[in-house]
Protein backbone atom coordinates (compact mmCIF):
# COMPACT_ATOMS: atom_id res chain seq x y z
CA UNK A 1 0.00 0.00 0.00
CA UNK A 2 1.17 3.18 -0.65
CA UNK A 3 -0.16 6.88 -0.27
CA UNK A 4 -1.44 9.08 -3.66
CA UNK A 5 1.65 10.97 -3.10
CA UNK A 6 3.67 8.15 -3.30
CA UNK A 7 2.20 6.46 -6.27
CA UNK A 8 3.08 9.58 -7.69
CA UNK A 9 6.35 10.13 -7.24
CA UNK A 10 7.12 6.66 -8.01
CA UNK A 11 5.44 6.93 -11.63
CA UNK A 12 1.95 4.96 -10.84
CA UNK A 13 -0.53 7.27 -11.69
CA UNK A 14 0.16 10.56 -14.05
CA UNK A 15 -1.94 13.22 -11.33
CA UNK A 16 -3.81 13.25 -8.37
CA UNK A 17 -6.98 15.48 -8.13
CA UNK A 18 -9.57 16.24 -5.34
CA UNK A 19 -12.14 13.29 -4.84
CA UNK A 20 -14.87 15.59 -5.90
CA UNK A 21 -13.28 16.69 -9.37
CA UNK A 22 -12.24 12.95 -10.22
CA UNK A 23 -15.28 11.95 -12.71
CA UNK A 24 -14.86 15.57 -14.95
CA UNK A 25 -11.05 15.24 -14.94
CA UNK A 26 -11.81 11.86 -16.09
CA UNK A 27 -14.09 12.92 -18.58
CA UNK A 28 -11.73 15.27 -20.11
CA UNK A 29 -8.96 13.13 -20.68
CA UNK A 30 -11.02 10.85 -22.16
CA UNK A 31 -12.11 13.19 -24.72
CA UNK A 32 -8.40 14.27 -24.98
CA UNK A 33 -7.58 10.60 -25.71
CA UNK A 34 -10.90 10.22 -28.26
CA UNK A 35 -8.52 12.52 -30.52
CA UNK A 36 -5.69 11.03 -30.55
CA UNK A 37 -4.29 8.12 -33.25
CA UNK A 38 -7.59 5.41 -32.32
CA UNK A 39 -5.68 2.90 -33.95
CA UNK A 40 -2.23 3.44 -31.83
CA UNK A 41 -4.17 3.57 -29.01
CA UNK A 42 -6.39 0.44 -29.57
CA UNK A 43 -2.82 -1.18 -30.23
CA UNK A 44 -1.68 -0.32 -26.70
CA UNK A 45 -4.32 -1.38 -24.67
CA UNK A 46 -4.45 -4.40 -26.26
CA UNK A 47 -1.03 -4.69 -25.84
CA UNK A 48 -1.22 -3.74 -21.98
CA UNK A 49 -3.99 -6.28 -21.79
CA UNK A 50 -2.69 -8.92 -23.17
CA UNK A 51 0.44 -8.35 -21.41
CA UNK A 52 -0.99 -8.70 -18.04
CA UNK A 53 -2.30 -12.13 -18.77
CA UNK A 54 0.67 -14.36 -20.35
CA UNK A 55 4.21 -14.18 -20.12
CA UNK A 56 6.59 -11.70 -20.61
CA UNK A 57 8.14 -13.28 -24.63
CA UNK A 58 4.45 -13.11 -25.52
CA UNK A 59 3.63 -9.66 -24.28
CA UNK A 60 6.50 -8.19 -26.45
CA UNK A 61 5.80 -10.25 -29.26
CA UNK A 62 2.17 -8.77 -29.63
CA UNK A 63 3.28 -5.18 -28.82
CA UNK A 64 6.15 -5.83 -31.84
CA UNK A 65 3.51 -6.92 -34.07
CA UNK A 66 1.26 -4.05 -33.26
CA UNK A 67 4.43 -1.58 -33.37
CA UNK A 68 5.91 -3.00 -36.63
CA UNK A 69 1.89 -2.77 -38.09
CA UNK A 70 1.40 0.67 -36.92
CA UNK A 71 3.98 1.81 -39.11
CA UNK A 72 1.70 1.35 -42.37
CA UNK A 73 -1.25 3.43 -40.94
CA UNK A 74 -2.26 7.17 -41.88
CA UNK A 75 -1.73 7.97 -38.55
CA UNK A 76 1.54 7.10 -38.07
CA UNK A 77 2.80 9.53 -41.58
CA UNK A 78 0.49 12.51 -40.30
CA UNK A 79 1.81 12.47 -36.49
CA UNK A 80 5.86 11.94 -37.33
CA UNK A 81 4.73 14.48 -40.10
CA UNK A 82 3.11 17.10 -37.46
CA UNK A 83 6.39 16.03 -35.03
CA UNK A 84 9.04 17.30 -37.50
CA UNK A 85 6.83 20.21 -38.71
CA UNK A 86 4.75 21.76 -35.56
CA UNK A 87 6.23 19.95 -32.57
CA UNK A 88 5.30 17.09 -30.54
CA UNK A 89 1.22 17.12 -29.58
CA UNK A 90 0.01 18.89 -32.17
CA UNK A 91 -0.93 15.93 -34.86
CA UNK A 92 -4.98 16.24 -35.92
CA UNK A 93 -6.25 12.28 -36.73
CA UNK A 94 -9.11 11.60 -38.08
Amino acid sequence: MVTADEALALGLVDRLVPAADVYTEAFAWAAKLAQGPAIALRAAKESIDIGLETDIETGLAVERNWFTGLFATEDRERGMRSFVEEGPGKAKFR
